[in-house]
């Protein structure tokens, strides 16, 4: 089942939430960009969909939760903090009007670094801001395990420049 999010602000804008199971036949060319609210992210989203864009690729977003409390109050409000972040990032590529010409979003649950490494099998590429939650200078946890385990290239983005 797939869902079509608009924003309220740009009617004409509109991105598709694609399971993985259908991802190959919808979207073979794509890039991949994890957003987690922090300045790289943005960056990373901005990046990537300029590539998407200009390589003609889809442009696939991700934010992921982990509920590492275990109650249901707390893991539906993970899926909603993750829903906001797609949310947010859709209403940024609607303001710059030059968004790729189709967007796929993904909230997904999980590890984030798995989630990101199996959402970007077979992608182009995977795109991460390089300022997540911990410091700018050293990879987080998250970079490391994708540079670890990904197949396909990764791009890390820089929040400040």
């Amino acid at each position: 089942m797939t869902d079509t999010t608009r924003t309220p602000e740009y009617p004409d804008f509109a991105a598709t939430e694609v399971p993985a199971d259908e991802l190959s036949a919808r979207a073979p060319r794509r890039i991949v960009v994890g957003v987690d609210g922090s300045f790289g992210a943005d960056a990373a989203l901005r990046w990537a969909a300029a590539q998407a864009r200009d390589r003609e690729l889809v442009l696939d977003i991700v934010a992921v939760w982990e509920d590492l409390a275990g109650d249901r109050t707390a893991h539906d409000g993970y899926r909603e903090v993750a829903r906001t972040r797609l949310q947010r990032a859709l209403e940024t590529l609607a303001r710059r009007r030059d968004a790729p010409d189709q967007v796929f979003t993904a909230p997904l649950h999980g590890p984030p670094g798995q989630r990101l490494v199996e959402r970007a099998q077979g992608a182009e590429m995977l795109v991460l801001g390089t300022t997540g939650i911990s410091s700018p200078e050293i990879p987080g946890g998250i970079s490391v395990y994708c540079l670890r385990h990904s197949s396909v290239p990764i791009t890390f983005v820089p929040g400040r420049v």
